[in-house]
Parts: structure tokens; sequence; C-alpha cells
């Protein structure tokens, strides 16, 4: 993937799950997916200590595979589990909407 594909792509993902999860826009940007992941990660830990329940509805919603997300849920760190399965959901989606653009 070139160079300004992926910015575009991270930039793209980062709006979306924003969107989702409903949460304000950090006003950051993230160079790489790494980057992306550890922001989400501090969200979605709060939401699992805050609103285990909206976090659920939320991986619902955007279609994140439910044998991943337990798997995620039962691993050392669920947080970054839960994180980057958002991230690669939601690039998913960019691809698709790019390659039938």
């Amino acid at each position: 993937m070139n160079r300004n594909l992926e910015n575009r792509s991270i930039e793209i993902a980062k709006s979306l799950v924003i969107r989702e999860l409903d949460i304000s826009d950090p006003g950051l940007e993230f160079s790489t997916i790494e980057k992306l992941t550890l922001w989400l990660t501090g969200e979605i830990r709060v939401l699992i200590e805050r609103d285990f329940q909206g976090l659920l509805n939320i991986l619902y919603r955007i279609d994140v595979n439910e044998d991943k997300a337990k798997l995620a849920f039962a691993g050392n760190d669920p947080a970054k589990g839960i994180a980057k399965l958002i991230i690669e959901r939601e690039l998913q989606k960019v691809a698709t909407r790019e390659k039938y653009k």
C-alpha cells in the first residue's frame, strides 16, 4: 500500500472509530496503525470499565467477528485485542469502499 493511501486509510478508520464509539475527536493525527491502536486501546479500557454492555453493542454494530472478540476478551490485554479488531474491521470497510468507488 502506498504511503498516501495508507495515511488516508488510517484517517478514515479513525473517523469511523470516533463515529462508531461516539467519542470526541482527540485532534491527533496518527501516522501508523500502531499509534491509532495505542490511542484506541485507552478508549476501549474506559468502555470495558464503565460501559461493557455499550462496548458489546458497538462491536455488534461495527460487525466485529464474535469469535475473534471472545478470544480478545480472554487474552492478556482485552482492550488492545478489541482495539485491533475494531481497526481491522474499519480498515476492511475502507478497502471495500475504495474497491467499489
